[in-house]
């Protein structure tokens, strides 16, 4: 039995990510709430509905000391539910090598602290 493919997942881990971002879109800045994020990209709310293959700019300050600019296109959206908003799916395009193992490091600090708080 051959594997099954599933086409649109996620191909780096992600961690919870609440939090102000900043984001460029149309030429119209506004800040909006993020929700996820991993190296490969975050999930954000938006106050307009976001087309997906839109290119957005997405600033946000991993921690106090790192801010991050990177563009990024919207690759799915994901339905209100309950009091959760309508949320999309942005993925990096351009994330410098530096950036990227920041969140890395980031979201791998969040396993090792799950990991440990199991017991």
């Amino acid at each position: 039995m051959a594997a099954e493919i599933k086409i649109g997942r996620r191909r780096v881990p992600r961690r919870n990510f609440e939090c102000p971002v900043g984001v460029l879109l149309k030429g119209k800045y506004s800040v909006q709430r993020s929700y996820q994020v991993g190296e490969g990209g975050m999930m954000i709310s938006a106050s307009e509905p976001i087309p997906e293959g839109t290119s957005v700019v997405c600033s946000f300050y991993l921690t106090n000391q790192l801010v991050i600019i990177v563009r990024g296109i919207v690759r799915n959206r994901v339905e209100a539910k309950g009091k959760n908003p309508i949320r999309y799916g942005i993925e990096f395009e351009n994330l410098d090598f530096q950036y990227k193992r920041e969140i890395r490091n980031f979201v791998a600090a969040s396993t090792r602290l799950d990991s440990t708080n199991a017991f």
